[in-house]
């Protein structure tokens, strides 16, 4: 049963995404676009790839300073085998990378599973602001070309709510949580008597030390320059790919950081690689720069394909090199 809803979720998702690519190349001559792809300058392309492989790096990196504070030295190659194959896993199922790359550390590092997932989850929250804080600040920046798809998509999106609705459904839904809350401290210390409390305790409390520890980083400033620095190359793996074709060469530096906005946008929903919404949300802004559709699907395809078989290739590396790594023997807690 367990296997047969594993592969219900994937073959969901998997619809899902190529229901949306689908959606995207129904107008799109193929042959066409193959041409034009052929004729694309690989130069950048090269160069985009290099980019992103020095981001996983430094996010294997800035991995290593999360675990440093509870208790795991772990070599930042090992970390980026482990972040490599994670993507490798998200290729096959949304948000399955996140667990394969702790389990990956569990093997070569003995680092405990729930200790790296808290250190993830931490880590993913910190993208996830920063990427809320682009989408601002991008906004801001190109509001002028921006404005008018984003009355359309709010004002569409305001119209089609129920705000009486919405709003029962939110007191209820926060009755509900308040409620739980309080019978958890009523009830605390049955709850602690209990055998399911004692097995999980060590879990909950790997997990939560893993949480908190991006408040006990000891490299604050090495965090921070590595977090700026995945994101300034994860700019300029999106951006270079412009100069790949002559339809795009003229976009400017602020076009660049919609055409990032809308990439993480498409990258963070739950289909495996961004299949599809990634296509749409790229193709959807270019449309707001002059560039037509078919061309703007051109560029979302060869940077979204030129990453998608960069991880598949590096991904599947770091996996082979993970089965061969020995253990750790640097004392980690086992």
């Amino acid at each position: 049963m367990k296997h047969f809803k594993s592969i219900l979720k994937y073959s969901i998702t998997l619809i899902i995404a190529f229901g949306i690519l689908w959606f995207v190349f129904r107008d799109i001559d193929l042959v066409v676009l193959f041409e034009n792809l052929k004729s694309a300058n690989f130069t950048y392309v090269y160069i985009s790839i290099g980019f992103s492989l020095l981001s996983h790096l430094l996010r294997g990196y800035r991995w290593t300073l999360l675990l440093s504070p509870i208790g795991y030295k772990v070599n930042p190659f090992r970390a980026f085998i482990a972040v490599m194959v994670g993507y490798f896993a998200n290729l096959l199922l949304p948000r399955m990378g996140e667990v394969t790359r702790c389990a990956i550390l569990k093997k070569t590092d003995k680092v405990a599973i729930p200790a790296s997932l808290g250190t993830v989850i931490s880590e993913r929250i910190l993208d996830l602001i920063i990427l809320l804080i682009l989408i601002f600040v991008t906004i801001i920046i190109e509001f002028k070309v921006l404005k008018d798809f984003l009355y359309e998509s709010f004002s569409a999106a305001f119209n089609n709510i129920n705000f009486s609705n919405t709003l029962i459904y939110l007191g209820i839904i926060l009755f509900i949580i308040l409620a739980i809350i309080v019978l958890l401290i009523w009830k605390r210390e049955f709850l602690k008597s209990l055998h399911l409390y004692q097995k999980i305790r060590p879990f909950i409390i790997d997990l939560i030390n893993g949480l908190m520890s991006i408040r006990k980083v000891e490299k604050k400033f090495a965090f921070l320059i590595s977090t700026l620095l995945i994101w300034v190359l994860y700019y300029l793996m999106s951006y270079i790919i412009i100069f790949s074709f002559e339809t795009t060469s003229n976009l400017d530096f602020f076009a660049g950081l919609s055409i990032l906005m809308a990439g993480g946008l498409g990258m963070a929903a739950p289909v495996q690689g961004g299949i599809g919404t990634y296509h749409a949300f790229v193709s959807g802004i270019l449309l707001l720069y002059g560039i037509n559709k078919a061309d703007g699907v051109l560029f979302a395809t060869l940077l979204h394909t030129s990453q998608f078989i960069s991880v598949t290739v590096f991904g599947g590396i770091s996996f082979i090199i993970s089965i061969f790594l020995n253990k750790n023997p640097n004392g980690n807690k086992g």
